[in-house]
């Protein structure tokens, strides 16, 4: 969010920030599986994590989920009205001021609707999570964010594969249970933009 304020508020207009801008477009539109392979490359292969760790998928999750942030981030700031950043302006706020005290708290419903968008795309992604190696058989739950783990996309993906007339019972179970965390998660970002949202 950092990132969607400094571009939107503070950034320079100049050839080094709409290549920044263009990127950012470009990455949201990037498939899945091409931050899965990212984050074999950089967090496997080049820093050495460990693999089919709970650190590596949500780093890899955070790197897909960054550029869909940014840009509901910098929607919501464009769309407060310049006449409330004129008017702190002329009451002798400071630029800074202007933006923490103006302009995101009336930004937030859109901040947080796509906040919450954004992880529930993550939640249901499958793969770069197997590009990473999350798609181990885990006997038990991981004890720390370095411990082989695996996640309920991927889990619902190993038991469909199952040929045991139980673990269809268990694939169903884990698709409703996933189902119904991201309708509750859409659910909330909906409550959240009406909640807060301001009209004028």
């Amino acid at each position: 969010m950092l990132s969607a304020i400094y571009l939107e508020e503070f950034a320079p207009r100049n050839r080094f920030t709409d290549v920044i801008e263009v990127s950012i477009n470009n990455l949201a539109a990037v498939p899945s599986i091409i931050f899965g392979l990212l984050g074999l490359a950089v967090f496997l292969n080049t820093m050495n994590l460990p693999r089919s760790a709970p650190l590596v998928g949500g780093l890899t999750l955070a790197l897909m989920t960054m550029p869909v942030i940014v840009i509901a981030g910098r929607n919501a700031i464009t769309s407060v009205p310049p006449s409330i950043r004129e008017a702190a302006l002329g009451v002798g706020a400071s630029k800074m001021q202007v933006v923490f005290h103006h302009v995101l708290p009336l930004a937030l419903p859109g901040i947080l609707t796509g906040t919450i968008i954004g992880m529930a795309r993550a939640l249901g992604e499958t793969a770069p999570l197997l590009m990473i190696g999350m798609r181990a058989f885990i006997a038990v739950p991981p004890s720390g964010i370095t411990d082989p783990a695996t996640v309920l996309p991927v889990q619902i993906f190993l038991w469909s594969d199952e040929v045991d007339r139980a673990f269809i019972e268990k694939t169903s179970a884990a698709i409703i249970v996933l189902l119904v965390f991201m309708l509750m998660m859409n659910a909330l970002a909906i409550y959240l933009r009406n909640r807060f949202e301001q009209r004028w």
